[in-house]
C-alpha cells in the first residue's frame, strides 16, 4: 500500500469521540458506562466483542477482526480508568474544554487521548482490511490504575495467548517510544520497639530520611505512606512506613537486598521487619526489548510517514500492564502515544493534534505490521 493510499483519520472524527470519553467519568472500579460504551462502538465496526467481569471493579472489552490468510495477530492495549479528580480544577472535571490545541479533562491525556485516536483509526479497517492478513485484537482494560484486576481478568481467557506484538496507546508524547518498562514493588517497613527509651517513630524518622539516598537514574525510592498507634497516654510502640520503589532492571531480591542493606547501615536502635505491601495481583518486573523487533520497525516506519522522523527510543519510567504483557505473556510491547500534561493532576489535557497525528500513526502501524 502506498503512501497516497492510506486513509486519512481527520480531526473531525476524533474530536467529538475524545469529548466523549472524556465526559463519561470512569475511575477505577467505576468503568461500567465507558465499556459499555466502547463495547457497543467496537460492535458497530464489525468487532467480535466479549465484555470481561472482573471482582472489585468494572469490566473490560475485548474486541477482535480476522482477516484473511495466516498471519501474525497484534494486540493494541489501554485502559479504561482514570484517577479521581482531584480538587482545584478550573472546571468540571468530566467536561471537556477546548483551549486552542488542549483539551481538559479528567483522563484528557492517560489515556482517553490514545483511545480516541486508537478508535477513530479503527473505524477505517473496512478501507484497508483486504490488505490485511492474520488477526487485530483490542484490550481496553479496568483497574490498570489501581490493581490491574482487569488484566488479570482477561489474562484468564487466554485472550493475549497466540499475540505476536503489542503496542500500548498510554500517552509518551509523539517524540518518544518506549521499548521498555521500569519495574515496581512497595515495601511495607514496621520499626517497632517495647523499650520506652527507644521512640519507634524517631527511629523511623532516621530510616525515612535516608531512602532517598537509594535514588538515581536506575532506581527510584519514595516513602508514600506512614502511619503509628495514636494512643496519647501510652509510649508508641510501633511506627508503619510504605516505600515504593521504580527500577530499571534487575529482580525483586535484589531490590530488597538494597533496602535492607539501608536498614543495616543506619544503625537503628529498634527491631525493622520488612515486606512486600499487601496487593491483589502481582508486581510488576521491568522489561526490555531488544534489537530488531518488528513491531518497532513497522511503528518507527509509521511515524516517519506521518511526522517526518523517527522517535527516540526510551525506557518508560513507570510499570504497567505492559510489563505483565512482556514478562508474563513473551508479547513484544511497545508503548506509543499523544502528548499532554498533567496527568494524575488538575487540569489535565491532551494535545488535540497528535491525537489525531496517533490515529494516522497507528493506522499505518497495524497495516505495516499486518500486510508483511
Amino acid at each position: 500500500m502506498s503512501l497516497q493510499a492510506y486513509p486519512e483519520v481527520g480531526l473531525d472524527e476524533v474530536k467529538p469521540l475524545l469529548a466523549k470519553l472524556i465526559s463519561i467519568p470512569s475511575p477505577s472500579q467505576c468503568e461500567h458506562e465507558i465499556a459499555e460504551f466502547t463495547a457497543d462502538l467496537l460492535r458497530s465496526m464489525g468487532a467480535n466483542v466479549s465484555i470481561v467481569l472482573a471482582s472489585k471493579c468494572g469490566p473490560s472489552v475485548l474486541a477482535e477482526w480476522k482477516f484473511t490468510g495466516r498471519g501474525r495477530t497484534l494486540l493494541f492495549y489501554g485502559h479504561l480508568d482514570t484517577v479521581k479528580p482531584s480538587q482545584g480544577w478550573r472546571q468540571q472535571p468530566f467536561k471537556p474544554r477546548v483551549e486552542g490545541d488542549k483539551v481538559y479533562g479528567v483522563g484528557a491525556c492517560d489515556m482517553k487521548g490514545g483511545i480516541s485516536a486508537l478508535l477513530a483509526a479503527l473505524r477505517k479497517l473496512p478501507e484497508i482490511e483486504s490488505d490485511l492478513q492474520g488477526s487485530l485484537k483490542l484490550a481496553l482494560v479496568s483497574d490498570e490504575e489501581a490493581y490491574s484486576r482487569g488484566f488479570e481478568a482477561a489474562s484468564s481467557l487466554n485472550f493475549f495467548g497466540n499475540v505476536d506484538s503489542a503496542i500500548s496507546v498510554e500517552p509518551t508524547g509523539l517524540k518518544r517510544l518506549e521499548v521498555g518498562r521500569f519495574g515496581r514493588i512497595a515495601y511495607k517497613v514496621e520499626v517497632s520497639s517495647l523499650n520506652p527509651k527507644v521512640n519507634p517513630i524517631v527511629e523511623a524518622s532516621k530510616l525515612i530520611s535516608k531512602v532517598s539516598m537509594l535514588s538515581g537514574r536506575d532506581f527510584k525510592a519514595s516513602v508514600i505512606a506512614i502511619d503509628s498507634n495514636m494512643d496519647l497516654d501510652s509510649n508508641p510502640t510501633l511506627c508503619k512506613f510504605v516505600v515504593d520503589i521504580s527500577f530499571r532492571s534487575g529482580s525483586f531480591k535484589r531490590v530488597e537486598s538494597r533496602l535492607r542493606s539501608l536498614i543495616r547501615r543506619a544503625g537503628l536502635k529498634a527491631d525493622i521487619e520488612i515486606a512486600p505491601h499487601p496487593r491483589p495481583t502481582p508486581y510488576m518486573e521491568p522489561y526490555r526489548l531488544g534489537g530488531g523487533e518488528p513491531i518497532v520497525s513497522s511503528l518507527e516506519k509509521a511515524c516517519l510517514q506521518v511526522l517526518g522522523f523517527k522517535p527516540r527510543r526510551v525506557i518508560g519510567e513507570s510499570a504497567g500492564d505492559e510489563n505483565y504483557l512482556a514478562n508474563r505473556f513473551g508479547i513484544p510491547t511497545v508503548t506509543y502515544g499523544p502528548d499532554g500534561g498533567n496527568i494524575h493532576g488538575v487540569n489535565e489535557y491532551v494535545c488535540l493534534s497528535s491525537v489525531v497525528k496517533a490515529a494516522n500513526i497507528y493506522l499505518r502501524a497495524l497495516t505495516i505490521f499486518l500486510r508483511s
